[in-house]
């Protein structure tokens, strides 16, 4: 009864007593529902959720199922891609140096700190399968933007 007392005093957090008035402190840690805290995740191991959050809205277009790609391999899938080849792309079109069409202006308004953190979130996750290494394709009938296919 008093064992029952003590743990569903811990479970609770509140800060029973027992029967004859004695507090239970240190009851929590005694108790068979004790759980110790996990060890906090090193910097390498935490996801870096602004990364993230930027990364959602280039999924909009870049992955196999988004409805501007309903399937086909017209952008390239960005998830399981080297960081150094998406920040020199994301850069040269940033700053002009390779022909696009929405991204320079989308790319404007982050800096290159911004730029790799979302490269290293991409290159960090697994490539989905069924795609290689670039779905992009060079397509002669549009030089600046290999990715797309010709109608």
């Amino acid at each position: 009864m008093i064992a029952a007392a003590l743990v569903l005093g811990a479970a609770l957090g509140g800060t029973a007593k027992l029967a004859h008035g004695a507090p239970t402190a240190g009851a929590r840690a005694a108790s068979p529902v004790y759980v110790a805290p996990e060890a906090a995740p090193s910097a390498a191991d935490r996801l870096d959720w602004q990364a993230r959050d930027w990364a959602m809205a280039c999924m909009s277009c870049h992955n196999a199922s988004a409805p501007i790609s309903a399937g086909k391999a017209v952008l390239p899938v960005l998830e399981g891609r080297p960081a150094a080849e998406l920040m020199a792309t994301l850069q040269a079109m940033r700053d002009a140096r390779r022909g696009a069409t929405l991204m320079p202006q989308l790319l404007k308004g982050y800096r290159d700190d911004e730029l790799q953190r979302i490269a290293a979130y991409f290159a960090a996750q697994p490539a989905p399968s069924g795609v290689g290494k670039s779905s992009a394709k060079a397509n002669p009938a549009n030089p600046t933007n290999p990715a797309r296919t010709a109608r």
